[in-house]
């Protein structure tokens, strides 16, 4: 559903709804786009607050809808831009503004398309980070460059948080960056009780990986993301840890396609593809 300014949305809360309605100069549009649901699998995915706003929101203001909404990120975009090749982005959760925010930047594909017939082909970020945006078989999909992480010794407090055995440890970077776990396939990944308490302090977003054999002996892989350092205790469905899955995957078994099953509490379900040095998802 898609709201225009002056028009209160049921999907948001009423103080998000006053904020937005309260500055039309501000504000053009806003609605919630949901991404990586799977009503097969019963997955619901995730959701983001998509905001086209006109020049003059300030970073502050940004941040203060996105923390009056139950969304799990707010994504701006300048009216100005969206009917470009080539787009500013910029996402925030409820405390912090996010870096990279795959499924922010799908969401807000999928409502350009919806409401002005097309989306921009390239999405980017204040660092410079490119999103490019592709329509494949009537589906559309993410393109984001792949992250490589190296193989490091398991940390302690990553053996303290994480309740059962982990097989490999991987980083990306020592801190704001992401650390990668894979674990054993005792235990279901959707059942595990990670401590996210502890990883408060850990300044890298923690994602842990799982092989599985279904019934009839095919593989699947499953994961979950947590991230409290930034503000978010477990992402519901997230499509930039892909760009770092994706390859430690390939570097385990030469898989370089096929789909991917988050095991949140909504779960999601992410297709994906490996092409040169980058990943596409959908």
């Amino acid at each position: 559903m898609h709201k225009r300014n002056n028009k209160p949305s049921r999907l948001l809360n009423l103080a998000l709804t006053h904020r937005l309605l309260k500055a039309p100069r501000f504000v053009q549009s806003f609605a919630i786009e949901q991404v990586f649901n799977d009503t097969a699998r019963r997955c619901k995915g995730s959701s983001a607050l998509i905001v086209i706003y006109k020049t003059g929101l300030t970073t502050r203001l940004m941040q203060r809808i996105a923390k009056n909404t139950a969304q799990p990120a707010t994504v701006f975009l300048n009216q100005a831009n969206i009917k470009k090749s080539r787009c500013p982005i910029r996402w925030f959760n409820h405390s912090h503004e996010i870096s990279r925010c795959g499924h922010g930047t799908l969401a807000a594909a999928l409502f350009l398309q919806k409401w002005q017939g097309f989306s921009p082909n390239t999405f980017y970020t204040n660092t410079g980070e490119v999103f490019e945006t592709r329509i494949h078989q009537r589906a559309l999909q993410l393109q984001l460059t792949t992250i490589d992480s190296t193989e490091v010794q398991t940390e302690v407090l990553l053996q303290q948080a994480i309740p059962t055995s982990i097989v490999q440890s991987y980083k990306t970077a020592k801190i704001n960056g992401y650390s990668t776990v894979m674990i054993n396939s005792d235990q279901p990944l959707k059942t595990l009780a990670i401590n996210t308490a502890q990883l408060q302090y850990y300044p890298n977003a923690v994602i842990v990986l799982q092989q599985r054999q279904t019934a009839n002996q095919t593989t699947q892989w499953h994961f979950r993301y947590f991230a409290p350092y930034y503000g978010v205790d477990e992402d519901s469905a997230t499509g930039s840890a892909i760009s770092i899955i994706a390859p430690i995957i390939k570097q385990y078994t030469e898989q370089t396609h096929g789909q991917l099953f988050q095991d949140s509490v909504f779960g999601a379900t992410i297709n994906y593809r490996l092409k040169d040095n980058s990943v596409i998802i959908s």
